[in-house]
């Protein structure tokens, strides 16, 4: 049988609490939903480059297919929070479509966890 002393007892929350920041920064798993989000990204900031003599018909097309595929990535299952988090963003357009006066750190703060997942 083995004896714990104290100095073993207090170390082992030290311990523990090493490995913490490593689970933490732990990349989550690419979900349907976070592909999906990723390439409503691309899509988005396409659109957001586009020259303004763009015609209104390949405009609208490109419009077209950015919102059939929110329609896919919002009717996709969440299999986490980072989901939720990607969907809402892309429901708002990270806050656009809000029109509240402070909702804007909460979707910064959401641009940024998908950009680090």
């Amino acid at each position: 049988m083995q004896t714990i002393t104290r100095r073993a007892a207090l170390a082992t929350p030290l311990a523990f609490a090493a490995t913490i920041p490593a689970v933490a920064e732990a990349q989550p798993q690419e979900t349907p939903v976070l592909r999906l989000f990723r390439e409503w990204q691309a899509l988005d900031d396409v659109l957001d480059a586009l020259p303004r003599e763009t015609s209104e018909e390949v405009l609208e097309g490109m419009i077209d297919d950015l919102y059939a595929l929110e329609d896919r990535l919002l009717a996709t299952p969440s299999q986490g929070a980072l989901d939720i988090v990607a969907k809402a963003s892309v429901a708002a357009r990270f806050g656009l479509s809000t029109g509240t006066a402070h909702d804007h750190l909460m979707w910064a703060e959401a641009r940024e966890l998908l950009e680090r997942a």
